[in-house]
């Protein structure tokens, strides 16, 4: 009877100690949630999910929306007008001059009717997410324009936002869309995960 002393004892004691700390730690205060939230909005804000981000406005927007817009640029010029936003930089690309236009207005419906005026007879490709959703609308002249430029519009399904790309070449024109043109992600035009 001893040696069975010896055993129980010790696990009884253990188990007494295992129970009462499962006990405390399941009547505890739960650890608040981490402040900062889970996703960082487009203005620096935070949310618990990018719907509960505000809609990005302005040139501050449009640089988060397209963060190849370089607001500091010196060969870039722009501003902010009537609620939408424009942003036009001369750049080079192959040592070939392109001209970027980055854009914002206050509805994506406005913003697409005025995208299918101006490409009537072009052609339409559609940029998907990497689940296959369509994200935005890529428009291509098929000839050049009135001007002898080539022009290139990519313009968000559902966000009021675009970019065009004019040059003198094919070539330049879809060689910048491709390198010089950084666009945020359709799931991402509100905020983005939370960097951690």
């Amino acid at each position: 009877m001893g040696r069975t002393t010896l055993v129980v004892a010790p696990l009884l004691v253990l188990l007494v100690v295992a129970g009462a700390t499962g006990a405390r730690l399941l009547l505890a205060e739960p650890e608040r949630a981490d402040a900062s939230g889970a996703v960082t909005c487009w203005d620096g804000s935070s949310a618990s999910r990018v719907a509960d981000c505000s809609r990005p406005r302005g040139l501050a927007g449009l640089a988060w929306v397209f963060p190849s817009a370089d607001l500091d640029d010196p060969a870039c010029r722009g501003g902010e007008r009537r609620g939408g936003a424009r942003w036009r930089c001369t750049l080079t690309v192959g040592g070939t001059p392109v001209e970027v236009v980055y854009a914002g207005a206050r509805d994506a419906r406005s913003t697409l009717r005025r995208v299918e005026r101006t490409y009537a007879g072009g052609d339409r490709a559609a940029a998907r997410a990497a689940d296959g959703t369509v994200n935005r609308w890529v428009w291509r002249l098929a000839e050049p324009d009135a001007t002898g430029s080539w022009v290139v519009t990519s313009v968000y399904r559902q966000h009021p936002w675009s970019v065009t790309v004019a040059a003198g070449t094919r070539r330049a024109r879809d060689l910048a869309l491709r390198t010089l043109v950084e666009q945020r992600d359709a799931a991402e035009v509100r905020g983005a995960p939370a960097a951690g």
